[in-house]
């Protein structure tokens, strides 16, 4: 099948899970993520703001941790933002809450990015919202390390695009 259609399939499907599974399911993957090794030695983690239904990683404990969260420059292309307590946010033309101001990071300090997907194939390809941000992000930057997260190993046999980056490992409830 071709991405458009796994899709419309994989978001209704994620939009099945109750909220109360949706909590459960996001606290077993933070937790995954907190006794992964590359999250333990990670100096800078790249997260995102959760929309959408996506796994909910506001659980992970960052203590310790440099955070960094994706933003649209007006490049129409994606950057890291350093976030800390003095940062601002706003909610972009998506809905996606973002980093107004704060230090852009180079993609090669980034020891571990952490990506939302709706699914995955056999291949590790992700499937996203169709947007392209992720892939061209990647295509020109190197986090040491990346990691899918998704519901349930969800996984479709869609044929990834020659422009799909593959993730490094996904991780799941």
């Amino acid at each position: 099948m071709n991405k458009k259609q796994a899709r419309v399939i994989a978001k209704h499907k994620r939009m099945q899970i109750t909220k109360t599974d949706h909590i459960i399911k996001s606290k077993i993957i933070t937790q995954k993520i907190e006794s992964h090794h590359k999250f333990i030695n990670a100096k800078i983690v790249g997260i995102y703001a959760p929309m959408k239904n996506e796994v909910n990683i506001d659980f992970l404990n960052l203590d310790n941790k440099k955070v960094v969260y994706p933003r649209v420059n007006k490049k129409k292309a994606l950057e890291y933002v350093l976030v800390d307590d003095k940062t601002k946010w706003e909610i972009n033309k998506f809905g996606v809450k973002e980093p107004k101001n704060g230090k852009i990071i180079n993609e090669e300090t980034i020891d571990l990015l952490i990506i939302p997907a709706l699914a995955r194939n056999n291949s590790n390809y992700r499937l996203g919202y169709g947007a392209g941000y992720y892939d061209r992000y990647l295509k020109d930057n190197y986090p040491l390390y990346t990691i899918g997260v998704i519901f349930d190993n969800y996984t479709l046999d869609f044929i990834e695009d020659f422009w799909d980056i593959k993730l490094d490992e996904f991780i799941s409830n």
